[in-house]
């Protein structure tokens, strides 16, 4: 195998290629047949299933978004209440009611439910009435069989672009047994969508490269897909969206008009698509998690000068309905003032018609805003006390950014081979179409910039410039969002990332082929990621391994 020889061994890594993808559908096949929760009741394994399924529920039983009802569904001896899910909100509804709602992103769950609607009708029952069947069902369809087809394309990319039969083996046991995107394949979740979307995005922007190289005119269709699986990306990915602009500037050197055109225009369908229904299930534009402040500058309770209120004290609520458009903002005189989720915030509620606003001190007095903090509502897992662990946040940005690249929750430390990927940025860069001792789009008649951008180089480029680009995003955020992804096996912010890292890996995996202790090294990053990625193949919604182990050795610190 580690021969770079030929056809003899092209034959061999093709045909058992396929064999392995084969046994790896098989056997995720029968992870997703098996699944089940911890109380045999469900074969949903976290909160985060538990959120996207019983969103799903509402909208192919009752057409609507409100999941109240469905967070009550109690087990067999009526004690537990097995959908209930934290990942949930609460806001007024149309019908002027506080509702209860996923906080995921409505798009991605209404596709979902477009595939568990009709799944449900074959099988004659409803999702709550038959969670095995139609969940495990739904799981194949949405999750195993676009993983299969990633596996298939990425196995027939690497026996025509890649030369080394070892290099070969390597990525392609590395994309089925030692990636995340293969342990979350029997959970709903974004992050392997996110993955296959961008991998449709990046395989389509090639085309488009390969013709711009060959004075080639690419159809329509083409630059209108690209467009549309970027976008998806980033509706599955925030972070992506870097991606989509570095995309979309690489493609402005190959046809201005038709980006603007044709990519702009799956782009902009997308982004339609994302809106109307964050609109449609919240009544606005924007999605769940992005409501996590204080709304709209509503009113001023009273200045120091007017006597109204006593600065060092809370305001009365004569105060506030005095001083506030109460036709716009209805308080009763059942309103009481009460601690908010947020520090320094004051939450005004009316318990007669569940009517919020939130107050703040201000140098002038206490400025009342709408409400707009979805995550605060009674019990709620979000509240200060409430949140355990990880969710806490590390109070410590730079042992945050410590722990999520090498430490117990490092994208680097759980798959090693992600070292070869940075150096094979640079590799690509550096050869460019000869990097993989390939004569790959060096006949074309570009000169100078355009065709640098047009290349491997400029793809590379792009990558490792959206690869830091999200660890700095990461690095940056405040406590609360510093909470390692939550209660999860990898830093799965990160997995949508994986298809980039397995191409800018190749050339210096290649690299390593011709000598036996760089091959061990590269063996043994192997192993290492296989394991990280397998061991929580039983639930995904886990701690990873350091993580794991450094709990059962230093218990008090991890409290």
């Amino acid at each position: 195998m580690a021969s770079s020889d030929a056809s003899e061994t092209r034959m061999d890594t093709r045909s058992i290629g396929w064999f392995i993808i084969l046994i790896a559908t098989a056997m995720q096949l029968a992870r997703i047949v098996g699944i089940s929760a911890v109380h045999g009741e469900l074969p949903f394994l976290s909160a985060n299933d538990r959120s996207r399924w019983c969103a799903i529920a509402a909208l192919t039983q009752d057409g609507v978004w409100e999941i109240d009802k469905y967070q009550d569904i109690l087990d067999s001896k009526g004690k537990s209440k097995i959908w209930y899910s934290i990942d949930m909100v609460k806001h007024r509804g149309e019908d002027g009611v506080v509702h209860s709602y996923s906080s995921k992103p409505p798009l991605l769950t209404l596709m979902l439910a477009a595939v568990c609607k009709p799944i449900s009708l074959a099988v004659g029952k409803p999702l709550t009435e038959e969670p095995f069947l139609i969940g495990r069902l739904v799981l194949i369809f949405v999750n195993l069989v676009p993983l299969f087809l990633w596996w298939c394309w990425f196995h027939r990319w690497l026996e025509s672009h890649v030369p080394n039969g070892w290099t070969r083996w390597i990525l392609l046991n590395a994309s089925i047994w030692g990636s995340f995107m293969t342990t979350f394949v029997v959970t709903l979740n974004n992050h392997l969508h996110g993955a296959i979307f961008f991998s449709i995005s990046l395989a389509l922007a090639w085309q488009i490269l390969n013709d711009a190289q060959s004075q080639r005119t690419t159809p329509w269709s083409v630059w209108l897909s690209v467009g549309v699986s970027a976008a998806m990306s980033v509706a599955c990915e925030l972070p992506a969206l870097a991606w989509a602009a570095a995309i979309a500037a690489i493609l402005l050197f190959a046809d201005w008009k038709r980006t603007l055109i044709g990519f702009g225009s799956g782009s902009a369908m997308i982004a339609a698509a994302f809106l109307l229904t964050n609109i449609w299930a919240h009544g606005d534009w924007r999605p769940p998690y992005s409501h996590r402040g204080l709304g709209e500058e509503i009113g001023l309770i009273g200045t120091v000068a007017e006597g109204i209120y006593d600065p060092g004290a809370e305001p009365s609520i004569d105060a506030i309905r005095s001083s506030i458009d109460l036709t716009k903002h209805p308080l009763t005189e059942d309103a009481q003032v009460i601690p908010a989720r947020l520090d320094g915030v004051l939450q005004v509620i009316d318990e007669s018609n569940g009517y919020r606003i939130a107050l703040k001190k201000s140098e002038r007095g206490w400025m009342a805003y709408r409400w707009d903090d979805w995550y605060d509502y009674p019990k709620s897992y979000w509240l200060p006390g409430n949140k355990k662990g990880v969710d806490i946040g590390e109070k410590d940005p730079a042992k945050y950014l410590f722990h999520f690249l090498i430490g117990h929750h490092g994208v680097f430390s759980l798959t090693p081979l992600w070292l070869w990927s940075l150096a094979g940025a640079f590799f690509w860069m550096r050869r460019g179409p000869s990097t993989l001792d390939r004569d790959r789009m060096d006949s074309s008649s570009l000169t100078g910039l355009r065709a640098w951008v047009l290349s491997e180089r400029g793809i590379a480029a792009a990558l490792l410039a959206v690869t830091l680009a999200c660890i700095l995003f990461y690095a940056v955020r405040e406590q609360v969002d510093r909470n390692y992804a939550g209660v999860s096996s990898g830093f799965r912010w990160l997995f949508w990332m994986i298809p980039a890292w397995l191409w800018l890996a190749a050339p210096a995996i290649q690299a390593c082929s011709k000598n036996r202790w760089m091959r061990s090294l590269v063996l043994v990053a192997l192993v290492v990621g296989v394991v990280s990625a397998t061991i929580p193949w039983t639930n995904p919604w886990t701690h990873p391994w350091p993580y794991r182990m450094l709990m059962w050795q230093f218990p008090d610190a991890f409290q």
